[in-house]
């Protein structure tokens, strides 16, 4: 989806100062979406540079209502992190951030604490080409496909 076509969808947002985020104002809780960077954008391979450009690739929301595979915000990671086999965390500030395998995209939990604060999908595409057969470990690089 693109960004008009998101932003005429939900008339009532707010970028609340993010020039890549919109809120979308739902009640009584939102959806985050986010659109790729222009330094991310440098980073990428012109035909998935071209694919990802002024689209969604992130959409994030605390709302219980909304889960990934049946698990909703609230739900302690510990309870659920077999079955959505997720991959090992990235902490960032005081939250950690875990992925998970969710068809042709990418599930995401926001996680403090070890309770899951958010759900969301991000889109695989702008995933990072594989390490250069130079010797460098795949470890070395970075992305969402972790």
């Amino acid at each position: 989806m693109t960004r008009a076509r998101a932003r005429r969808a939900f008339v009532h947002s707010s970028r609340h100062g993010r020039r890549n985020i919109d809120f979308f104002c739902l009640t009584p809780i939102g959806i985050r979406v986010a659109y790729p960077s222009q330094a991310l954008l440098r980073t990428l391979p012109g035909r998935v540079r071209r694919a990802v450009s002024g689209r969604v690739v992130l959409a994030l929301t605390g709302n219980s209502h909304y889960a990934l595979k049946g698990v909703h915000p609230g739900t302690r990671l510990a309870a659920v992190a077999r079955r959505l086999r997720v991959g090992g965390g990235l902490r960032v500030g005081l939250n950690t951030w875990y992925t998970a395998p969710a068809g042709p995209s990418r599930g995401l939990l926001k996680v403090r604490h070890g309770v899951i604060l958010e759900v969301g999908i991000a889109d695989r595409a702008h995933r990072q080409p594989p390490a250069p057969s130079t010797g460098c470990s795949p470890a070395s690089t970075r992305g969402l496909s972790r």
